[in-house]
């Protein structure tokens, strides 16, 4: 027990210098959700993380402690990266260096079988780093053409008049962009965050988690695309007022509640599947 303490006590002097060390890059993403929309669920993440250490708790007071010089091996690696992004001036492989530290820092102090039991909510905290400028460009983009494809049909297909070029649609009484906000990337990576977390406590599986985290992506582009043929309908018929910045909002607003309710009703339906498949395994 004493070791235990003496060993615990280690763990928060380094886990306080490791902090220390990647302060600015925490102080970087910190501002960074303050900033961006598309990533304000960042400060949810460390809560999310720590709700999820409170439900092992019980499991956590009865692992063994047992130092693991593997664990070295990764934290040094997590360090290397760090330097790597500094050299580089990559803010995101310095940020993903910081997981890693975390995780080594862990495996290297506490022992394999803490690792394991404290994987999923330190892993989770990738969730919290901003994707690299690119990614999420190459998101967007596609996401764009996409959302304005398949709004131009289904106003088509309704009888309303309009026409489409690239990302730009012509209606009669006004011209839209469909452009970055627009695209459900603001939704996208909050709902992947959510599914993540939602599969993992109510999921028995690794599959049936998978399966829902999988799709939840084609559900969040799904209720964003009818949010924008909804917003560019009324449009035509409302003009411009409806493009006003709280009604905006409401529609975003409920573009999420829709999404949450569909991942919802898709997360249980695999739970109700899953049990069925074990019943018929165990007949």
């Amino acid at each position: 027990m004493t070791e235990n303490r003496a060993l615990i006590l280690k763990f928060g002097v380094l886990t306080a210098l490791l902090m220390a060390l990647y302060f600015p890059e925490l102080r970087s993403m910190v501002i960074t959700w303050s900033d961006k929309k598309e990533y304000s669920h960042g400060f949810l993440i460390p809560l999310i993380s720590g709700y999820v250490v409170w439900l092992k708790r019980d499991k956590l007071r009865g692992t063994p402690l047992i130092c693991n010089v593997k664990g070295l091996f990764m934290l040094i690696a997590g360090i290397v990266l760090l330097i790597i992004g500094n050299i580089s001036f990559e803010s995101s492989i310095r940020q993903y260096s910081f997981i890693l530290s975390v995780m080594g820092l862990v495996y290297f102090m506490l022992g394999i079988d803490m690792y394991k039991t404290l994987l999923f909510p330190v892993g989770y905290l990738l969730f919290m780093i901003p994707l690299p400028y690119l990614i999420m460009n190459n998101i967007a983009i596609n996401l764009r053409l996409i959302n304005a494809k398949v709004t131009y049909n289904v106003l088509r297909f309704l009888g309303i008049p309009i026409l489409r070029e690239g990302v730009n649609l012509e209606l009669p009484n006004m011209s839209l962009v469909v452009a970055d906000l627009c695209t459900g990337i603001l939704s996208l990576v909050a709902i992947t965050a959510l599914a993540v977390f939602y599969a993992y406590i109510t999921q028995k599986n690794f599959i049936s988690r998978v399966i829902l985290v999988l799709l939840a992506i084609p559900i969040a582009i799904f209720s964003n695309m009818l949010r924008l043929i909804m917003t560019v309908g009324l449009a035509y018929f409302y003009g411009q007022r409806i493009l006003g910045d709280v009604i905006h909002q409401f529609h975003g607003t409920v573009n999420f509640f829709i999404t949450v309710f569909l991942l919802i009703v898709a997360g249980k339906f695999i739970h109700k599947m899953d049990i069925k498949i074990s019943k018929k395994a165990l007949s």
